[in-house]
């Protein structure tokens, strides 16, 4: 086997997805200022070596472990950083109780799906990082403003936990974010639907997302075909016992 004369490095599509989805995550988004969201990011990557957490994903159950304390990297409230931490280490094990009592604490789902966007940028740009054996990306000094906190007129809580907002009834922003993700996967597909309560949650993750999971532009020479991208995707996941 030959041995790479350059460190890899992504194609450059796959970096100007992250670069654009990267510095949103300082500015206001639709629940969570610019402040709040920096700091969403330090508890994922505060969650990874968190002692707590890792007990928990060695429990039969985690419920089981209540005689630690998380790692925290923010001035996030207790509750939302357990929230944070649970979906960035733990996401098989969620369930529908533990939804019910996070919304029963004052969560409203809004604030959960831009929650889950921000883990998903982050963790897509600190695992190409690692793989690539690249420094973790700084975090983007915060914006001033505030959210808008507007609830989207055209969800409704049917498929999912969360309320989402269907293709077929998808306006502005949305539908065009809709046909973005059916003109590179060939249809929308269930996380895309689970974003969409907050556009800019669904937008943010899918700058990051739909270029470093593209089956256009080189990879080495000659590049990947869609067969070889989702053998991979799919071998990788079980490795890594993806409950999705």
């Amino acid at each position: 086997m030959q041995t790479p004369t350059e460190p890899l490095s992504p194609a450059a599509h796959t970096t100007e997805g992250l670069d654009r989805s990267w510095g949103e995550l300082g500015r206001p988004g639709g629940w969570w200022n610019g402040h709040e969201r920096i700091q969403i990011a330090r508890e994922v990557r505060s969650a990874r070596g968190c002692p707590l957490c890792s007990a928990r994903r060695e429990a039969l159950s985690p419920q089981w472990v209540d005689d630690q304390s998380h790692a925290v990297a923010s001035d996030l409230s207790e509750p939302v950083v357990e929230l944070i931490h649970r979906i960035a280490t733990d996401p098989g094990r969620l369930s529908r109780r533990w939804f019910d009592e996070a919304m029963a604490g004052g969560m409203r789902p809004e604030e959960l799906v831009e929650i889950t966007s921000i883990i998903g940028v982050v963790t897509l740009a600190d695992t190409l990082a690692r793989a690539l054996s690249q420094p973790e990306r700084p975090l983007p000094g915060a914006t001033p403003g505030e959210p808008h906190r507007q609830v989207v007129p055209e969800t409704k809580t049917e498929r999912a936990w969360v309320p989402t907002v269907e293709p077929g009834k998808a306006e502005g922003m949305l539908k065009m974010l809709y046909d973005q993700v059916e003109a590179e996967a060939g249809f929308v597909f269930n996380v895309a639907r689970a974003l969409t309560a907050v556009p800019e949650a669904v937008r943010d993750f899918f700058m990051a997302f739909i270029p470093n999971y593209s089956t256009h532009g080189d990879v080495r020479s000659g590049g990947l075909d869609r067969t070889q991208v989702e053998l991979l995707a799919s071998s990788t996941s079980a490795w890594n016992d993806c409950f999705y």
